[in-house]
């Protein structure tokens, strides 16, 4: 199994992706909003999360999907998460 981490510019993007990759053979899935106080890794994806001032709000705090994903499943799990605005790290 590899573990996946999968972030997402809000909460939607997170729980539409948690609901897509229910079909393949995955476990564990968890969103979760990524803690203000981790900055580096926020500083690393800022460019992708925020495009201008005006989206640092409460509807923009990135979010990150948590998910094991069997092997076999893997390649179709990355494809569906880049497919709906996500970067897996």
């Amino acid at each position: 199994m590899e573990r996946v981490q999968a972030y997402f510019r809000n909460e939607d993007e997170a729980e539409n992706v948690k609901a897509k990759l229910q079909m393949l053979k995955v476990q564990d899935l968890m969103v979760e909003r990524v803690p203000e106080d981790n900055r580096n890794l926020f500083d690393r994806l800022g460019d992708f999360f925020i495009n201008n001032e005006n989206d640092r709000d409460m509807n923009h705090l990135p979010h990150v999907l948590e998910f094991l994903v069997d092997e076999e499943h893997s390649a179709h799990a990355h494809a569906i998460v880049k497919e709906n605005n996500g970067h897996i790290e």
